[in-house]
Formats: structure tokens, sequence, C-alpha cells
């Protein structure tokens, strides 16, 4: 027989039970909110000093690759306020970015890369910023940017688990690819099958031969353009711009993979730590210190942060196939060896083509641009060539 005090036809247990629920809930509701309205008031509210920004947008953005540090209160502004701007700023330009370097998805209300490759020979009118970059790629004597359909197998290559997966889709272990990389070259290398050439106001014409066209549909190539392990140094420049243009002129901006914009012309010191690769080990090799505004770029074949994941495969006898491919053969180069390029007026870009065939060359004998200093290292070997405001030293 059920014990009276458990019937459940009496409403007044019914009810003391309910009531205990309902305080319960609102209980667990209340601390939610408190914790809730607790982090949003760290998010909104902030202190004077160097802090690192955090990119709040929801949609898919490129802030995964980037570090972005800024000093706040400096300026006058209040902290808050300050905070609140810059991020707003990152947030924006962050998802824009993604969207305009992208070379396989188009979006709603932009041209961007992937329109090019998907419409060559028509004129389209592309954001003034990815007009700029294209120029600046497009001047590039090695035409680093054409090579796009050879980026797309070392992506996947550099995706591999396995070594018998990523030599599949290496030209220096699979003799058919190779094969087929020579005559894919044969196309690239050749500016009357691809050229991109501009008109003004922003239209860019990415020009293809018919004989490329029909060799690409034969073959599977859908990017003739793509800036690749490239873009983050073009990106790290344009959000410095951004950043200049808003006033906001206090921090530094900087990708994963090694390029950076240091936008504070105060008295303040900076230091880069430089690596490069001794008896088959990262080494910390020595360290750039400098005070005021500087771009640098870093090219590495090793690992240093995940975004290098993207751009490297070691096989398990030691081989590394790099990011760095060859405008000469499509394979890549400067295994084992670092080098770091700075200046306090050139851009990251700008430094990116004029320290990359000294990279590939093993050597700082073809380093020559006036406006910068630059370090290379390989096999515990450093050469330097010093630039005024900068200081480099070893260890």
């Amino acid at each position: 027989m059920m014990n009276k005090e458990q019937d459940p036809n009496d409403k007044s247990i019914f009810n003391k039970k309910t009531l205990i629920r309902l305080v319960t809930v609102i209980a667990l509701i209340a601390l939610a909110v408190a914790a809730f309205t607790y982090a949003i008031g760290k998010l909104v509210t902030a202190e004077s000093g160097y802090r690192e920004v955090e990119c709040t947008a929801n949609a898919t953005n490129c802030s995964s690759e980037f570090i972005f540090t800024y000093n706040l209160g400096v300026s006058g502004m209040s902290p808050t306020a300050e905070l609140k701007a810059v991020t707003n700023l990152y947030n924006e330009r962050a998802m824009f970015y993604y969207r305009v370097f992208h070379p396989t998805q188009e979006f709603d209300g932009m041209k961007n890369v992937a329109s090019l490759n998907t419409r060559p020979n028509e004129t389209l009118t592309v954001p003034a910023e990815l007009y700029a970059s294209l120029e600046k790629a497009a001047a590039d004597g090695e035409r680093n940017i054409y090579l796009a359909p050879f980026f797309a197998y070392y992506e996947t290559l550099f995706a591999s688990s396995y070594d018998e997966d990523a030599a599949t889709w290496d030209p220096a272990r699979n003799a058919e690819l190779k094969a087929e990389y020579e005559k894919t070259l044969s196309f690239v290398s050749d500016p009357s099958h691809a050229e991109l050439t501009f008109g003004g106001e922003n239209k860019v014409t990415l020009k293809v031969s018919d004989a490329y066209l029909a060799y690409a549909k034969e073959v599977g190539i859908t990017t003739f353009i793509d800036f690749f392990w490239m873009k983050n140094a073009f990106i790290a420049d344009l959000f410095a711009s951004d950043l200049i243009a808003g006033g906001y002129v206090y921090g530094s901006i900087a990708s994963r993979d090694g390029y950076v914009r240091n936008l504070d012309e105060s008295s303040a010191e900076y230091a880069f730590d430089f690596f490069d690769l001794r008896d088959n080990a990262i080494t910390h090799s020595g360290k750039l210190v400098y005070k005021g505004k500087a771009a640098l770029c870093s090219f590495h074949s090793f690992i240093l942060d995940d975004v290098d994941k993207l751009y490297t495969y070691y096989y398990s006898n030691g081989d590394v196939v790099t990011r760095y491919v060859s405008p000469e053969n499509a394979l890549t180069d400067g295994q084992g060896s670092a080098m770091l390029v700075y200046s306090r007026d050139m851009g990251c870009a700008d430094l990116l083509f004029a320290g990359l065939e000294c990279y590939r060359s093993g050597s700082l004998t073809k380093f020559e641009a006036n406006n910068a200093g630059a370090v290379f290292s390989s096999g515990g070997k450093t050469e330097k060539k010093s630039f005024d405001g900068f200081s480099f030293t070893e260890g």
C-alpha cells in the first residue's frame, strides 16, 4: 500500500515539489545571467596598456592566422571605447579579407580572386584592396601568383596524413605528375598564356589563352591565380593601412606564419625572435631588436606555428616539402634554412618579393633592397645585411 505522504493525488505535495523545482530553475537562470553579465563586462570594459584584440565576428574570417596587439589609452581615447572601435574594425576587415582573397569560393556582393578564376578573359571590377594587391603581385618578375595550379596540388600534399598519400601529389616522387608539371609550367611561365591586365578604376582582366583553357579543362585545373602562402603578407599590409587610416597607430598586426607590421612610432623597444634548423632541431639563433614602426617578413621551411602546417609536409625519412614553389621547375626550395627581411618603409609584400629569390638561392648575394636589412641562416651559418635602427644579435 502506498504511503499517504507519497499519494500522487495529494495536491499539496505536488505544489511543494513544483515550487522547489521552480526556485531551483530560477536560481540557475540567475547564476547564468550573472556569469554572462560578468563575461560581457570583461569584454566591454578595458584598462590602459597592451592587449591582444580578439576578433568577435561570427562569420568565417582570417583572424585565426593573425595576432593583433594594441596599446589602449595611449591616444587619449577611453580604453573601453578604443577597444570597441578597433575590435569592430578588426571584425569587419578580417571577414572582408578572408572573402576577397579566396581563390575558389565566390561571395555575394563582391568580386574576388575566385571570380577572376571562374571568369577568365572577362573584365571585372574588384575591391580597391584586391586591385592594389593584384597589381603588386603581377609586377613580380617571377610570376609567383600564376603558380596557382601547382599550389592546388601542394595544398593537397600538405594535408596528407601518410607518406604514400603525400608522394602521390609530390612531383619529386611521382614521375607522371612531374611530367604534367613540366607541361603546365609551359603555360604558367608564359605571359601570352596567362596575364593579369589592369584598366584603372579597379577593373581587372585575367587573360588566359584558348590553348591554356583547353589544357586546363583536360587536366582539371580550376585556378589560374592564387596568393596561397603569400596572402598573409598582403593582408598584414592591408590591416596596417586600415588601422592607420582610422588613426589607430599604437599597435601591431602579425601573422602567425611570420609577417609583421608594427605601427608604433614611440620609443618602445620591440624584439623578433629568429629561429633556424640546426642538426634537425629548431634552434633559437638570434633576436632582432628595434624601436618605432617596422615591417618584417620571415621565411622558414619548418613548423613554428600551427599555420605553418598548412604549408609544410615532413616525410618519415626527414625530407621536407615547403611552401616555396620555384617558378623555374615547380619544385619546392628552402629546405632547412631561414631568412628574415625587415624595413622601416617597405611593407610585408614588398619585403616578400625582395627576399624570396635570395631565400630560394640560399644566399644574400642577390639581395638588392637598399632600404631594408636581412638575415639568412642555413646549416648553422648566418649571413647578415644590417640596416640602421635595427640590431640583430646571434644566439
